[in-house]
């Protein structure tokens, strides 16, 4: 399978390797983003353990190491006594690392590190005392994301790791690559289905048509996609409840923090949803938004910001029972779907990719005055003979801004019909 995209994380990683002394990294991201992949390609050609941790004890992880190392080079004697605790494991590292460089991925660390509550303590004293010595590649990596952020960002690696990288779903430009013959059309289609999470995009079948593929993997009782939304939710949040409600409540256009307690509390209400709002943005899988410009504070809101749990909540969720049943999906597809599917796309994801778009160009004609680009709303004027004062809400979807100043406003129209002189209109 070919490796696609990915050249800054690739890069961010090899210079660490190249740097020629001890490197601590950290790498960490929501499940199937692509660590496991990413670090496979930075793996190649190296001299490396790669040892994946999985739920269980502790003595099932030293086993496990036991044998991620002697795949990667025999040893009579750990053959013959494996590893019997992490201090163990770490004094056998010293000694490969001591012969020539030696890069060590411990993958899913977060695994092994509930198992034993000492890990990390025991491993940063092995990083201060020996390893941080010796031409070792240690990288520490994990899908738990909030368990990064909590223990091993700020727990004892801190101050000590040489690199820490929260590892994103891949842009629309990378995501396309999935797809080289489609139309640029369905392209973003798609995009809009999938998002950029590699695992996600790999259920599609680019020799099919996008109609095809959504019908057969995201409709279809048993597809990965079809019920990844509640799995996702489940595995990565305490309390999935709740965040569930949230989601849902997001997805169904409530945007502000007072409305969606009131859907997932009822009217009586009850405790502030912040704190979990907070925890789905650190996920990201929720976002909170504010015009680009101005000190409209209030004026933020909450959405959902990953496309495939967009897409999931808006066509697969309210038709839930109907697919159960046994409904035909290529007919629920041409008559639910199909229709619709334009109207999704437009807002927010072709929106999403437009402002992506005008950043990459930003930075590629070297306009570093260009600080970011996002969207705006507000009031704008809009008066009348009898109320010259009056104003209504207006909105640009596309906004650059430099130093305070806006440097290019524009919007983002995803439509078959040429766009007209009333858009122009419209932006001035």
């Amino acid at each position: 399978m070919t490796f696609l995209d990915r050249a800054l994380e690739l890069d961010w990683l090899e210079r660490g390797w190249s740097s020629g002394k001890a490197e601590l990294r950290i790498l960490f991201g929501r499940r199937r983003v692509g660590k496991s992949a990413l670090l496979d390609e930075f793996a190649r050609g190296k001299r490396h353990v790669l040892y994946q941790a999985v739920e269980g004890s502790t003595a099932d992880q030293l086993h496990d190491l036991t044998v991620a190392i002697l795949a990667a080079e025999d040893d009579e004697g750990l053959r013959a006594a494996p590893l019997a605790n992490w201090d163990a494991a770490f004094a056998h590292l010293a000694r490969m690392a001591g012969v020539a460089p030696l890069l060590v991925i411990l993958d899913e660390y977060q695994y092994a590190a509930e198992a034993d509550q000492s890990l990390a303590s025991r491993l940063q004293r092995w990083w201060s005392r020996t390893a941080a010595n010796l031409p070792i590649y240690l990288v520490l990596c994990g899908s738990y994301v909030r368990f990064f952020v909590k223990n091993v960002l700020t727990g004892p690696a801190y101050g000590r790791n040489t690199g820490s990288l929260q590892l994103r779903p891949l842009d629309y430009r990378a995501a396309a690559l999935f797809f080289p013959d489609w139309s640029a059309e369905d392209r973003i289609r798609a995009y809009a289905v999938t998002g950029g999470v590699p695992h996600y995009l790999l259920q599609f079948n680019p020799q099919r048509s996008l109609a095809w593929n959504i019908t057969h993997h995201v409709l279809q009782r048993g597809a990965v996609l079809y019920q990844e939304a509640e799995l996702l939710v489940r595995e990565e949040l305490r309390e999935p409840r709740v965040y569930y409600s949230i989601l849902r409540a997001l997805s169904d256009g409530l945007t502000r923090v007072s409305e969606i307690t009131t859907r997932v509390h009822g009217p009586g209400g009850g405790s502030d949803l912040s704190a979990y709002l907070s925890t789905l943005q650190e996920l990201g899988l929720a976002e909170y938004q504010q015009p680009v410009i101005g000190t409209a504070v209030r004026r933020g809101i909450w959405t959902v910001s990953d496309p495939y749990l967009r897409f999931w909540f808006r066509f697969v969720l309210p038709y839930r029972n109907r697919l159960e049943h046994g409904a035909n999906t290529d007919r629920f597809y041409a008559d639910v779907v199909a229709p619709s599917l334009d109207h999704f796309v437009s807002k927010p994801t072709f929106e999403e990719i437009c402002r992506a778009w005008v950043l990459a160009q930003a930075e590629t004609k070297h306009r570093a005055g260009v600080e970011r680009v996002g969207a705006w709303w507000g009031p704008v004027p809009s008066p009348t003979p009898a109320q010259p004062k009056r104003q209504t809400e207006g909105e640009l979807e596309v906004v650059a801004v430099a130093q305070n100043r806006i440097v290019l406003a524009g919007e983002a129209k995803w439509t078959r019909e040429p766009v007209g002189l009333g858009v122009l209109n419209h932006v001035r």
